[in-house]
């Protein structure tokens, strides 16, 4: 079920636990890959988790916090404090109208410390069940890269009408290391197509086995949150 779909009636009568909030953003993903990919493949996968458990796929965030992008034309980016107010008055929005807990189910990289932070304090201050949910920390995903060959594969399984030819390799790694820190803060100090990774090695069969496995976990989680049996982060559970 999406909010955005329902009247405030279809939401009264429905017996709605769990909501999940998409959040990516919207930035270069390389010559070949569409702006809102982390968006795609965070609303694709809350979707997909949403169906099979009953959970309610609330309004996305579809701007992220991705300033390292702007040398890139047409990369939108939202300061961190932005992003952390915005999604934080969404939870208490949806929590007030009876929705008792969250998974922010997203798919960009520069959100998660933020999401972590709102979900936190919402804890700390109101003891709100808010989780943080990345779908490639989620499956403790291998080379993951910018626009490489996860995202592309994803794209191949899920938009191929998004994705352009040809595809070329990026960087090799995000950034430079100096002593043990990392010192680019821009995209664009370490790659010349925006791509870090080899979107050349992305097929559609590797996309879908990608999402089966993420949104495996995503709708265990989800289950786990409507379980009596489950009771987080409570004083039980310390």
């Amino acid at each position: 079920m999406k909010l955005q779909e329902m009247t405030w009636e279809d939401f009264q009568s429905a017996e709605t636990l769990v909501g999940l909030i998409p959040t990516g953003s919207t930035e270069q993903h390389g010559p070949h890959g569409p702006f809102a990919t982390d968006l795609i493949i965070a609303e694709e996968m809350a979707a997909n988790a949403a169906e099979e458990t009953g959970a309610l796929v609330l309004p996305s965030i579809s701007v992220g916090i991705s300033r390292e992008h702007q040398d890139f034309e047409g990369s939108l980016y939202i300061s961190p404090d932005t992003f952390r107010q915005q999604l934080r008055e969404m939870i208490l929005s949806a929590s007030s109208s009876g929705i008792e807990r969250f998974v922010v189910v997203n798919g960009h990289g520069g959100n998660i410390s933020a999401i972590y932070e709102v979900c936190k304090s919402l804890y700390i201050e109101y003891t709100t069940i808010a989780l943080e949910w990345t779908w490639f920390n989620a499956i403790s995903a291998r080379n993951m890269g910018h626009a490489g060959e996860l995202e592309t594969s994803l794209l191949m399984f899920l938009r191929p009408d998004l994705v352009k030819e040809p595809r070329e390799p990026g960087a090799g790694t995000w950034g430079h290391k100096f002593h043990g820190t990392r010192v680019d803060y821009l995209t664009s100090s370490f790659t010349k197509n925006g791509i870090v990774g080899d979107p050349t090695k992305a097929t559609k069969e590797k996309g879908e086995e990608l999402f089966n496995r993420s949104t495996k976990k995503l709708k265990q989680l989800i289950r786990d949150l409507y379980s009596p049996d489950q009771d987080f982060l409570s004083e039980k559970t310390r």
